[in-house]
């Protein structure tokens, strides 16, 4: 595929010449890369809603029952905010595995509600996180996207126009099903949508299920049945796993202690926390090393 070899081209530029670390690079606020130069281990994340591209190497994607086997010219499209384990299954330092990213604008993917009826015909069945070989056009659009980027005139005047046109092709893509059904301000993944919102913005106080039913405006057994679908997971075990990536983080990164982590994300017990941390990562919070940010 010579147009993904180009994208992989400019990125490898950009990361060599570019990168202030030399495996991190952003074009702009919502369009990066990254390159990582070895396996990794199985680990919790929460994937965002993005279009993802693989460059190079190969990448494992479990979410709930599902899993992906990613390699180079695999795209992934993510509609929703979803927990799931991930790893790095080949790269090297002379081969990396290499990816670029494109957060999506949910408000630009409605915008499209009409025009998406057009071609809501060839949906397959729809997943929060779905993968496909990338097409031509799609591969054309973001080599373009990259180019007008490169270029401050061009990224400040049809930069956010290129940007809708991607937006535009991830909506027809084969794979682009539950971005479709997003673009629907009544349909369950839109609803779905609203209430993980919610927990996102609210996931330290004490969210039981009716609650989070109610703000997308269903039944209880249909909010967890449709929550359940789209995420991969319950409620209530996303909320806990939302909590304990956000202790974590605490932990790691803002040097809290077990107990101010504990209580911050939501937790009224540190005992509880410290069992639930353990369980998930394989290790007691304690024992979660302070690395500060470089300045």
């Amino acid at each position: 595929m010579p147009m993904l070899e180009e994208i992989k081209n400019i990125v490898t530029k950009c990361l060599n010449e570019k990168s202030v670390t030399g495996d991190f690079y952003a074009f702009s606020e919502r369009v990066f890369c990254f390159r990582e130069t070895g396996v990794t281990n199985l680990e919790d994340t929460f994937y965002e809603p993005a279009l993802c591209l693989v460059l190079q190497g190969s990448k494992q994607t479990i979410l709930g029952e599902r899993q992906l086997r990613l390699s180079a010219g695999d795209t992934v499209l993510i509609s929703h905010h979803v927990p799931v384990r991930a790893r790095i299954t080949n790269a090297s330092e002379t081969k990396p595995y290499m990816a670029l990213i494109v957060r999506l604008d949910m408000a630009t993917i409605r915008t499209f509600s009409v025009e998406i009826e057009r071609v809501s015909n060839h949906s397959k069945v729809a997943h929060s996180v779905a993968s496909e070989k990338a097409d031509k056009v799609l591969l054309e659009t973001l080599h373009r996207l990259l180019a007008v980027l490169s270029d401050p005139l061009e990224a400040a005047t049809i930069g956010e126009s290129v940007l809708k046109e991607l937006h535009l092709r991830i909506l027809q893509a084969p794979h682009g099903g539950m971005l479709r059904q997003l673009a629907s301000h009544k349909d369950m993944a839109n609803r779905i949508a609203k209430a993980i919102q919610f927990v996102r913005e609210h996931y330290s106080e004490s969210l039981a299920v009716g609650i989070l039913a109610r703000e997308a405006g269903m039944s209880d057994s249909a909010f967890f049945q449709h929550f359940r679908r789209i995420t991969g997971t319950s409620p209530n075990k996303y909320l806990k796993s939302l909590r304990l990536l956000k202790a974590q983080s605490l932990l790691t990164f803002e040097g809290y202690t077990v107990s101010a982590a504990a209580y911050a994300v939501g937790y009224e017990s540190a005992n509880h926390f410290s069992r639930d941390f353990t369980k998930k990562f394989g290790h007691p919070p304690k024992s979660a090393k302070p690395v500060m940010p470089s300045q």
